[in-house]
C-alpha cells in the first residue's frame, strides 16, 4: 500500500499546479432533502478545536482529510465537521471524499433545493482560508444559480416529484440486464445453441457487440446517477446501485470514478490543469485540447488517430483505478484522500469477481465452448464497443468547438489566473447538449444530450432532464446567457472532430460554430 498524500501535504511536498493562489476543487455533501420533506438535522454539541477567527492555508486545511479531522471550506471560510460525519443525511463516503477541501461549488450544487445545510454548517465554522488549490469562479453576484434552483424546485413542488427517484432507471436497467445476459451467452459460445444460427460466428460477432453496448449502459445510468446522489435517497442506493454497474459488473472502481468525475470534472469543467478529463500538462500529452498546450506535429493528425483509440477507455479506467487512484495517490490534477483497508479490499474483490465471471467462467464451464483465440477476439470487440460508446458520449459534450475552456485559451481581458464567469454560467458554457426531445439519443447516452442540465443539476436523476431543461433555457434568457443545443448527435460529433481538427493546427484555434 503506497503511502497516503497527507504525509506529503504535511511535508510540503505537495506542488501547487498553478504555483499561485488558486481555488480547490472538491466535494460533496448532501442533505438527503429533495424528494423528501424535511431533511433530519442534528443538534449535538459542536466543539471547535480551533478559535474563530484563524486564518488557515490550504495546505493546512488539506492536512485534515480524514474521518477523525475533516475540514472543509466553503465561501473562504473553514469549517471542522468531525463531528457532524456520522450525523450526515446523505452519509459518511461523500464527506470522506469532501475531506481537506475547498467544496464551494460543489456544496451548492449538491444542496439546489434548501437552505438548510447552510444554517447548519455555520456551527462549525473556525476561520478563514487565506489561500486556493485551483482557480476561483467569479462570485454570482446576479443570483443567477439561486434563480435556476428556485424554478427547478418549482416543478418538482408543483409536480409532487422525487427528485432522485430510482424507479425509473431500475425497470429500464432489468430490460439491459435480459439482453446483456442473452448476449453474453451467445457470444461465448453456449452449448445449447450450437448447431443453430445463434451459434455461428456472425451471431457471436453481434452478440459481442451488444454486450459491449450493455456494459456501458448501466454505466451511463444507474453508475452515473450513484456517483452524483440522485439513484435514490440514501447511501444504501448509490453504494449498492454504484458498485453493482461500476465495480461488480464493469470491473472499473467507483472511488475512482469519485475522485476523477465528481471531485475534478464536475466542479472544474473544461478548466485546463484542473479538470481531469483533459491534458494535465502544456506539453507531452497525445492530445491537444486547449490552446495553452503547446504544439507538437503529431497533433495536425490528431482527429484521425484520437478516435480509434477511444475504443480502449473501458480498459484504461480499470487500469487507472490500480495504478493512479490506488497506487499514486493521484487521479491527474486531483489528490486522492487517505484511502481505507475496506477500500483497497473492495477493489481488489471486485476486480477478481469481475475477472471470475467474464473470463474465467466462460473458459472453463462445460457449458461454454470457446477456446482462448475465439475467447480473445470477441472479449476486445465487447471492450472497444464499450469504449467507443463511452468516449464518444463523453467526448461530444466538453470536447467541442462549441464549447469554452477556462484558462486553457489564450487570455481574455481581466482574467487575473482565475476563471471570469461565475460557476453556473462556466458549466453553461463548458457544455454542450444535443438532440433535445428525442427519447431513443436519451436513453442511449444515458441523458448526456442534456449535459448543462446535469452539470448544473448533478443530484436530480437523469429521467428528469427533459422537463427541466426547458425552465433552465428560460432562465438563461432572462439572464442573457447561451444556452448551446445542436440539433442531433452527428453534428455533435462533427462540432468534436473540428475542435480536435483546429486545435491540431499550428497557432490559435478557429472559432467554429456549428448551431
Amino acid at each position: 500500500m503506497p503511502p497516503q498524500n497527507d504525509a506529503a501535504l504535511g511535508s510540503g511536498l505537495f506542488r501547487n499546479r498553478f504555483g499561485r493562489k488558486s481555488s480547490a476543487s472538491s466535494l460533496l455533501v448532501n442533505d438527503g432533502s429533495m424528494g423528501s420533506t424535511e431533511p433530519v438535522l442534528a443538534t449535538a454539541a459542536v466543539p471547535l478545536t480551533e478559535p474563530a477567527g484563524k486564518s488557515f492555508t490550504w495546505q493546512e486545511v488539506a492536512e485534515h482529510n480524514t474521518e477523525k479531522s475533516l475540514w472543509v471550506t466553503v465561501r473562504g471560510k473553514v469549517y471542522d465537521i468531525s463531528s457532524w460525519v456520522d450525523n450526515h443525511p446523505g452519509g459518511k463516503e461523500i464527506l470522506l471524499l469532501a475531506a481537506g477541501r475547498d467544496i464551494t461549488y460543489a456544496f451548492d450544487s449538491y444542496h439546489p433545493f434548501t437552505e438548510k445545510p447552510t444554517q447548519v454548517l455555520n456551527k462549525f465554522e473556525i476561520g478563514r482560508v487565506t489561500s486556493y488549490e485551483f482557480p476561483q469562479y467569479k462570485a454570482d453576484t446576479r443570483g443567477f444559480y439561486k434563480a435556476l434552483c428556485t424554478r427547478v424546485n418549482d416543478y418538482f413542488l408543483a409536480h409532487k416529484l422525487n427528485p432522485k427517484d430510482p424507479i425509473p432507471g431500475i425497470w429500464r436497467m432489468c430490460l439491459v440486464a435480459l439482453v446483456a445476459l442473452a448476449s453474453f451467452v451467445v457470444c461465448n459460445g453456449y452449448v445449447g445453441v450450437e448447431g443453430t444460427w445463434a451459434g455461428t460466428w456472425s451471431a457471436r460477432l453481434v452478440a459481442a457487440v451488444v454486450f459491449g453496448i450493455c456494459q456501458a449502459l448501466p454505466l451511463l445510468h444507474v453508475m452515473h446517477d450513484s456517483s452524483h446522489l440522485a439513484f435514490g435517497n440514501t447511501e444504501r442506493w448509490w453504494q449498492v446501485g454504484g458498485r453493482l454497474a461500476m465495480d461488480f459488473f464493469a470491473g472499473a472502481n467507483m472511488t475512482s470514478w469519485h475522485n476523477q468525475h465528481v471531485i475534478g470534472h464536475h466542479i472544474y469543467t473544461n478548466v485546463f490543469l484542473a479538470d481531469p478529463d483533459l491534458p494535465d500538462k502544456a506539453a507531452g500529452d497525445p492530445r491537444r485540447l486547449v490552446q495553452k498546450q503547446a504544439w507538437q506535429a503529431m497533433y495536425k493528425w490528431q482527429h484521425l488517430y484520437l478516435p480509434p483509440l477511444y475504443g480502449i477507455l473501458g480498459i484504461k479506467f480499470r487500469v487507472q483505478d490500480i495504478m493512479e487512484t490506488f497506487g499514486s495517490g493521484t487521479n491527474g490534477p486531483v489528490r486522492v484522500n487517505p484511502l481505507s483497508f475496506l477500500q483497497w479490499a473492495e477493489m481488489a474483490f471486485t476486480k477478481f469477481f469481475w475477472a471470475g465471471w467474464r473470463i474465467a467462467f466462460p473458459l472453463l464451464s462445460p457449458s461454454f465452448h470457446t477456446g482462448w483465440a475465439a475467447f480473445s477476439a470477441l472479449f476486445l470487440v465487447s471492450e472497444f464497443m464499450t469504449g467507443y460508446f463511452l468516449a464518444f458520449n463523453f467526448q461530444v459534450s466538453h470536447v467541442s468547438s462549441e464549447c469554452d475552456y477556462p484558462l486553457g485559451e489564450a487570455p481574455r481581458e481581466g482574467e487575473d489566473g482565475n476563471i471570469v464567469d461565475e460557476w453556473a454560467v462556466s458549466q453553461i458554457k463548458s457544455s454542450v447538449d444535443y438532440a433535445h426531445n428525442n427519447p431513443v439519443t436519451t436513453f442511449l447516452c444515458g441523458a448526456l444530450n442534456y449535459q448543462v442540465t446535469h452539470h448544473l443539476f448533478p443530484t436530480v436523476s437523469q429521467y428528469h432532464y427533459p422537463a427541466i431543461a426547458p425552465i433552465i433555457q428560460d432562465v438563461c434568457r432572462e439572464f442573457n446567457v447561451d444556452y448551446k443545443v445542436l440539433p442531433d448527435f452527428v453534428t455533435a460529433f462533427h462540432a468534436h472532430i473540428a475542435h480536435l481538427k483546429t486545435l491540431g493546427e499550428r497557432g490559435e484555434a478557429a472559432e467554429v460554430h456549428m448551431g
